[in-house]
């Protein structure tokens, strides 16, 4: 996970931003530290989940920024049903929250980033920035510290990951994975990522090495 605290560089073309929380004044509050700025601008505003997708698929954001507890839905949720239909939308995590599962549930379905809200007056905006100009990620240090597992027996893994796995071990390729557990290629690739980043390794070969360690050990 990588965070930075440099200032990136402002380039002309504006960075279209979208909001989605349930509490007005949290919305404005984001909106006016945005608007400080000259390459970000606030292209919609939505309070729940279902105004989120909808948003995203009609104002066509760079970035979208996502509360975790909305009225009808949890944001990591909306986040896979809105990966589902763009793949590349960056959403970064902006919550009170900063327990594991929701961490780890934004982690798990792409997230560029996570945030709480007590850290978004100092970093909101760099790590909008990292994420547009620098194609990053941006986990915060309290995402990065609650997200972080203490040994490879104790990560928790969802059920997608764990059918992920269970292909790679029987060496799958990344089309046959997909067509296995029914979702797309793309959506293989993300996961095949996140577990390298969860397992702290760049290798395909040392994660299959790994998920044959994890998964002997659990429960049959």
């Amino acid at each position: 996970m990588e965070r930075s605290g440099k200032k990136m560089l402002i380039t002309n073309k504006q960075i279209k931003v979208v909001i989605v929380d349930d509490h007005v004044g949290v919305r404005e509050g984001l909106r006016n530290m945005l608007l400080a700025t000259q390459d970000m601008i606030v292209v919609g505003e939505g309070e729940n989940g279902t105004a989120a997708i909808e948003l995203v698929a009609t104002k066509n954001p760079d970035i979208l920024l996502l509360d975790m507890e909305l009225p009808d839905q949890r944001g990591d949720i909306v986040m896979g049903r809105i990966h589902d239909m763009q793949p590349e939308m960056k959403v970064l995590g902006v919550s009170s929250y900063s327990d594991r599962d929701y961490i780890l549930g934004m982690m798990e379905h792409g997230a560029a980033g996570y945030i709480t809200k007590d850290e978004a007056p100092t970093m909101l905006v760099d790590a909008i920035r990292n994420v547009i100009y620098e194609g990053g990620s941006w986990f915060s240090p309290i995402a990065i510290k609650n997200s972080s597992p203490t040994s490879i027996e104790q990560q928790t893994l969802t059920k997608r990951e764990i059918q992920i796995l269970e292909q790679l071990i029987r060496e799958r390729s990344v089309d046959e994975m997909a067509a296995v557990v029914g979702i797309s290629k793309a959506q293989v690739e993300k996961f095949l990522k996140l577990l390298m980043k969860k397992y702290e390794t760049k290798s395909l070969v040392s994660l299959k090495q790994i998920a044959r360690r994890v998964l002997s050990q659990r429960p049959s």
